[in-house]
């Protein structure tokens, strides 16, 4: 596998939700193998208007930094607070992992030509899948 689930997750009680399902998809995830090159899904929960928001809030789902040395391809993403429950949450993270192969597709060739971005995006896309079983 060359996708790594994880994150910035900020612990409160209005996150609870977020961040166990974030952690449920990293399970879903597997191993990584670090050997190969990798798309690093950086989730960040935050509480709104206060704890965590002044890194998190308004990142949207978008490109982080592409590691020459580590071979990590970055993507950061915003999970929207205060959903309603684990379900809306659930239903976020297989729309936001369909983005992030997007960008994996659209970003990469541009920044690294060296990663293999095809590979890379039907990977995540891969990990979607599962995660759909997962939650049904």
């Amino acid at each position: 596998m060359s996708v790594e689930v994880g994150g910035i997750y900020v612990a409160g009680v209005s996150t609870r939700v977020a961040n166990q399902v974030c952690q449920e998809l990293g399970s879903v995830n597997g191993d990584v193998d670090f050997d190969d090159y990798v798309v690093d899904l950086c989730f960040m929960t935050y509480v709104e208007g206060g704890l965590g928001a002044d890194y998190a809030a308004g990142v949207g789902i978008r490109p982080g930094m592409v590691g020459r040395t580590q071979r990590r391809f970055i993507i950061n993403l915003e999970v929207p607070p205060g959903m309603a429950d684990r379900q809306a949450y659930a239903t976020w993270i297989t729309q936001a992992l369909t983005t992030a192969a997007e960008i994996v597709r659209d970003v990469l060739p541009r920044r690294s030509k060296k990663y293999p971005a095809e590979r890379l995006a039907a990977e995540v896309l891969a990990l979607r899948e599962r995660w759909i079983s997962h939650i049904r």
